[in-house]
């Protein structure tokens, strides 16, 4: 199996009015409601505030979406649909969070995979110049999962000309996924944090301890289990004992 990811930049900041009305016309929004989001999306405006002093109040040309806004997400995913929308099965597929797009392919060596990501990076910069959006160049990452070093591949893949290296490790939504597919990177962090949390709340004194199971619950297992439910089946005796310290 091999993986790239992508991250857009700016992502609200990025979607253009036109291109999201076309879209959102394409997948059958009425045109009432496309009026509404193309107002929501026009007149906005900024000033900057510093030590109390205020600037000129500027009409902002290309203002996207607004961030903290509950429409904007809805909004996005309307965006990024075309880049998104794939059939996930035994062959490969793709997620996408706000600004974090992911896809992979599955085949027997890496290097049959290789055509098929390049194929992906090609569909991912096509809908990147007709979106008027930018995928940052620099956290663009490609990994080939594998236990077996001889299916393993050095090849390079290009994105917009330039060349990017396999990497040992990616992080997906929080979650560190190395090449073999042992989370033991990810273990370490999630046992360092939890670690820290813990040692923050011991701090804490003179508490019931129903309150403290209740900071706990909320302060420090969520930084230890987050994603557990992908990782958990592959950690070895070594990361419990880390674990269990916390």
């Amino acid at each position: 199996m091999s993986l790239v990811s992508f991250d857009v930049k700016g992502a609200y900041n990025g979607v253009y009015k036109d291109r999201l009305l076309q879209r959102l016309r394409a997948r059958g929004i009425p045109s009432d409601l496309l009026k509404w989001i193309g107002a929501f999306c026009s007149g906005r405006t900024a000033t900057i505030v510093v030590n109390g002093q205020a600037s000129e109040v500027k009409e902002l040309e290309q203002a996207g979406l607004p961030q903290g806004s509950p429409l904007s997400p809805i909004l996005f995913l309307f965006f990024n649909a075309d880049l998104v929308q794939q059939r996930i099965d035994q062959n490969g597929g793709a997620i996408a969070f706000v600004d974090d797009y992911t896809a992979w392919t599955v085949g027997k060596t890496a290097a049959e995979n290789m055509d098929r990501l390049q194929a992906i990076v090609q569909r991912a910069t096509a809908w990147e110049s007709r979106s008027g959006a930018s995928f940052e160049g620099d956290k663009t990452a490609f990994i080939h999962f594998t236990r077996n070093s001889r299916q393993s591949a050095d090849e390079l893949i290009s994105v917009k000309g330039e060349e990017v290296q396999p990497t040992a490790s990616v992080k997906v939504l929080g979650l560190i996924m190395d090449s073999r597919l042992r989370y033991q990177e990810h273990t370490a962090r999630a046992a360092t944090r939890g670690l820290q949390a813990a040692m923050a709340l011991k701090r804490l004194r003179g508490l019931s301890p129903s309150v403290t199971r209740k900071l706990f619950n909320v302060t420090v297992a969520p930084v230890v289990d987050y994603a557990s439910s992908v990782w958990t089946d592959a950690r070895r005796a070594s990361a419990e004992r880390v674990l269990m310290r916390v």
